[in-house]
């Protein structure tokens, strides 16, 4: 490896510090955090294993009581249920390729969180997984990372003054070949790089020069602290790697060996603290699971990798003693979306389960198994628009491990992450909550609530109805001049007695059993309106909606007639909806453009809006059937053959000049073929119109 090479790969992460001699012991925070008070000791380590591209919740913890709505919106991918591991609770399965996960489930060493995400969701897989390590809200753009905040809060010297006496390790190492925003803090890097911690030599031999008071000064300082820290850094990582092993061998991959760097660092001494590691791969658009075999595919393998090689660390762990010391967290950016697509694939979704693992975690499943819905129950809703409720923000997980694992205080938690965030129990005797609704036991006045409830700060439940309980439809516009808006309004949970006002009618209704739980609300104007919902014998129960009702927009219509192929192409703007009268038959068309068949003869196309004042659009339409004529020239006759139905023909002669030289009708015989005397026309030539209930031609023909 070049000098270049392990420069970018170690130390462009860390900014200049100093040698053991300048430390000014005054300047440290010691005793402030007993995970992050030194390195020389033995203390909590968090690893962090990031799975890149957005996991398949659904397919990795599967809701048993679903599997009916599972095979009709995801056929594509489905498991069979015979193949998922049952995990014996919550009616909850394991994708097949995760047994060593069972098994910690059932040796109480596994904690798992549904429905993790965040608010309004944003399915780029970068700016997703910058929302994830920097703990920003969706619409915030921070370019910082929420341990890299943490640990300059707890080190607030750093990096000038480390490594030192106290601190000889690293506080935290990212295994791979670049730096993440995870660890990146608001005034410096905070981690150090490594893909191969063996490979250390040092970069440049001790030297302690001085430069100028300038700019150019500064950069060379930083450049000549930074060399001296990768040595110190380097060494340290080379000689705890090389004194380290692993009792229990990791896959021969990329993912597997960054395991055993892990491993060989802190079976050889290192007090590092945080360890973060990826596995990619997970973005499953197509071929995620096999056609033949939804057990195997690109999701299996991945899963397979991941259960392997936790296996294989938590072992590690136990054989030198520190599965007590070591709690593993798993993310993902974002979930995939519940319906398959045509790829034996899925597409980027919102909300995907976290697993935490470790001997002291909580071995409890937080949150409801989430809802599937049927195609039957959204038949005018896409499917391919359905994403599964969001049970818990990610930043209640990094909250509840900096409190609960890393023992810190609410006050710097909120500090770090912006605000604060309901906890979740995730480690034994930290935050005791029976019931499993965020509120611990200690505050909690009722303390058996049903999984998935919203309750109080003091944990008793809180009336709700499910977002989807209100059916609320709307014409949405008014006209000018009249009040011809409409809403309708209907519920689901029919077992209420439902009080709907209106401020600025002053209008209120009821939705009860007389009614069907429906009502239709006419003359409403444009302008915006208000619904309050509320339900009788709930007090503290409110729903709010906010309906616009506008003026509808230009209604356009324009019309290209294909004579030959007997159609005519319609482009229609200013509605969702029209009404479409062709020769007496009426037809809806959502569409603004499409194409309508036309008769031969007069056809009387009408187009409207559900909206009179957006007017009508009128056309008569004349397809003429096409008449055949020869000889041309002609001598003493002219036969025309007349196709269609028609039973009579006026036919009428003019000259080039346009004056009419004789008008004749004819009954059209059962061979459709009409012979005309022209013998005493003389030489020249003459312009024919044929009109008839179908016909209606006019064609050149020249007499000799």
């Amino acid at each position: 490896m070049d000098r270049r090479h392990f420069l970018h790969n170690m130390t462009h992460v860390m900014a200049a510090p100093t040698l053991f001699s300048s430390l000014d012991l005054s300047l440290l925070d010691l005793n402030q955090n007993p995970v992050l008070s030194n390195t020389i000791d033995d203390n909590k380590i968090l690893i962090l294993l990031q799975l890149n591209g957005g996991n398949d919740g659904l397919n990795t913890i599967i809701p048993l009581d679903s599997m009916s709505q599972l095979n009709n919106v995801r056929p594509n991918v489905v498991l069979p249920d015979g193949k998922i591991l049952n995990l014996g609770s919550n009616d909850l399965g394991i994708h097949p390729s995760l047994p060593f996960f069972k098994s910690l489930f059932t040796e109480d060493k596994l904690k798992i969180i549904q429905g993790v995400g965040y608010p309004i969701p944003n399915y780029s897989h970068f700016r997703s997984m910058d929302i994830w390590q920097s703990a920003s809200d969706a619409n915030k753009f921070v370019s910082s990372g929420w341990l890299g905040r943490y640990i300059e809060n707890k080190h607030p010297n750093f990096p000038q003054s480390y490594p030192n006496s106290n601190y000889p390790h690293p506080l935290s190492l990212e295994i791979g070949n670049n730096s993440s925003l995870l660890f990146t803090g608001e005034d410096s890097f905070t981690n150090v790089v490594t893909s191969n911690p063996a490979s250390f030599y040092e970069i440049i031999n001790d030297f302690n020069n001085e430069y100028p008071d300038s700019r150019v000064g500064s950069k060379l300082k930083y450049l000549q602290l930074m060399s001296k820290q990768s040595n110190l850094y380097g060494s340290i990582l080379k000689e705890s790697y090389e004194k380290g092993n692993s009792s229990v061998n990791y896959t021969n991959t990329e993912f597997g060996n960054k395991f055993d760097i892990i491993t060989k660092l802190i079976s050889g001494g290192l007090k590092s603290r945080i360890y973060m590691l990826d596995i990619g791969g997970f973005d499953t658009h197509g071929r995620q699971v096999e056609e033949s075999d939804h057990t195997k595919g690109q999701h299996a393998s991945l899963l397979s990798q991941v259960n392997d090689n936790v296996s294989a660390f938590m072992r590690n762990m136990e054989i030198i003693n520190k599965d007590d010391d070591v709690l593993l967290m798993t993310f993902s950016e974002f979930g995939r979306t519940v319906h398959s697509n045509a790829t034996f694939g899925t597409d980027h979704g919102s909300v995907s389960p976290v697993f935490l693992m470790g001997n002291n975690v909580n071995p409890s499943i937080s949150g409801a198994n989430p809802y599937i819905p049927n195609k039957s129950d959204f038949q005018d809703f896409s499917l391919d628009q359905y994403e599964m409720d969001l049970q818990f923000d990610f930043r209640q997980i990094y909250f509840s491990v900096l409190s609960q694992w890393f023992d810190e205080s609410p006050s710097t938690i909120k500090e770090v992450l912006f605000k604060d965030f309901n906890q979740i129990p995730i480690i034994k005797g930290r935050f005791n909550d029976t019931d499993g609704d965020g509120v611990p036991d200690e505050s909690d006045l009722c303390n058996d609530t049903p999984i998935g409830v919203v309750v109080n700060p003091q944990g008793c439940v809180i009336f709700s109805l499910l977002p989807d309980n209100y059916s609320i439809q709307t014409n949405g516009v008014s006209c000018a001049g009249k009040s011809n808006g409409q809403i309708n309004i209907s519920v689901q949970d029919t077992s209420h007695v439902y009080n709907i006002s209106i401020p600025e009618t002053s209008e209120s209704y009821v939705l009860n059993s007389s009614n069907q739980h429906r009502v239709q609300i006419d003359g409403l104007g444009t302008g915006n309106y208000t619904l309050n919902i509320s339900v009788e014998g709930e007090e503290e129960y409110l729903q709010t909606f906010e309906i616009g009702i506008t003026q509808p927009g230009d209604f356009s219509s324009k019309t290209s007639i294909n004579k030959n192929q007997k159609k005519v192409s319609v482009n229609l703007s200013g509605s969702e909806m029209y009404l479409v009268e062709l020769n007496g038959v009426i037809q809806i068309q959502k569409q603004n453009k499409f194409e309508l068949s036309l008769l031969s003869g007069y056809n009387s196309l009408k187009i409207s809006t559900p909206h009179d004042c957006q007017g009508i659009h009128k056309e008569e339409i004349f397809i003429s059937e096409q008449v055949e004529y020869y000889p041309n020239p002609m001598v003493d006759d002219l036969t025309l053959v007349i196709p269609g139905v028609d039973k009579k023909l006026k036919i009428s002669i003019y000259s080039l000049s346009g004056t009419k030289i004789k008008t004749l009708e004819r009954t059209i015989p059962q061979s459709r073929m009409v012979r005309v005397n022209v013998s005493g026309l003389p030489k020249s030539i003459y312009v024919i119109k044929v009109k008839g209930t179908t016909v209606d031609q006019i064609f050149k023909v020249q007499k000799k």
